[in-house]
């Protein structure tokens, strides 16, 4: 019998809050190294807040959902973290 996950399973990931500028920026070269990351860009559904924090939450969510939301695609070197809060907001929907 195969387990179908139901919205309530569902995870992403963020950054950790105390995460650095370095690490932050590093975090999102290697995830849109990776996937697609023009929603953080200019006039981008998630462009605002134009902060690292939250451009590297949304690029570091688009890579572990595109690669299937394994543990270890949240890592990025202890300053991911996986939530199973949604943390979309406004027009910025994470996948």
């Amino acid at each position: 019998m195969i387990k179908t996950a139901n919205a309530q399973d569902k995870t992403w990931c963020v950054a950790k809050p105390s995460s650095t500028d370095a690490e932050l920026s590093a975090n999102l070269e290697f995830a849109c190294g990776h996937v697609d990351c023009t929603t953080i860009q200019p006039n981008g559904p998630c462009f605002n807040p134009n902060t690292f924090i939250n451009h590297a939450s949304v690029a570091m969510n688009l890579y572990y959902s595109f690669h299937g939301r394994n543990l270890w695609n949240c890592d990025y070197q202890k300053s991911g973290l996986i939530t199973k809060t949604d943390p979309s907001y406004g027009t910025c929907q994470y996948a």
